[in-house]
């Protein structure tokens, strides 16, 4: 939906560039792309060793976002087509993924909570959601 209304609005708006030369601009997209693509496969091959474990999966990907096949989607893949369509429409569109998600994620991350306990807080105290945490803070559920 969100993505239909963007294009709708790039097309109506026809140059909303970030770059009037967007070799640049698309090497950076292709980039993300690439790094989307490697989390998400990253992230299936360490689930795929994990699910016969009943413990919190913190190892690969995990160690950096709690939830990395979703961080390849909103985080990098999504940005990554932004810049390669060289939009800021895209940017918009890209950039409100996030506040969404943050909101679908919750039910999942109280059945985690439910699961692992301490655990699993302590995970989310150490490890940011989509984006990589450089600081630490308590978790707190929304």
């Amino acid at each position: 939906m969100f993505l239909f209304i963007a294009f709708i609005v790039d097309r109506i708006l026809d140059s909303a560039n970030i770059m009037d030369h967007p070799v640049f601009i698309k090497l950076v997209g292709v980039v993300f792309i690439i790094v989307g693509i490697t989390l998400h496969l990253g992230t299936a091959w360490t689930l795929r060793n994990w699910w016969i474990k009943d413990k919190l999966c913190i190892g690969g990907p995990f160690q950096y976002f709690r939830h990395p096949m979703y961080a390849a989607w909103i985080t990098f893949i999504s940005f990554g087509a932004a810049f390669f369509l060289n939009s800021w429409i895209y940017i918009i569109w890209a950039m409100s993924l996030h506040p969404v998600w943050h909101r679908l994620v919750v039910k999942e991350e109280q059945m985690m909570i439910k699961l692992f306990a301490n655990d699993y807080m302590d995970y989310a105290d150490r490890v940011g959601r989509f984006i990589p945490r450089i600081w630490a803070r308590k978790y707190n559920e929304p």
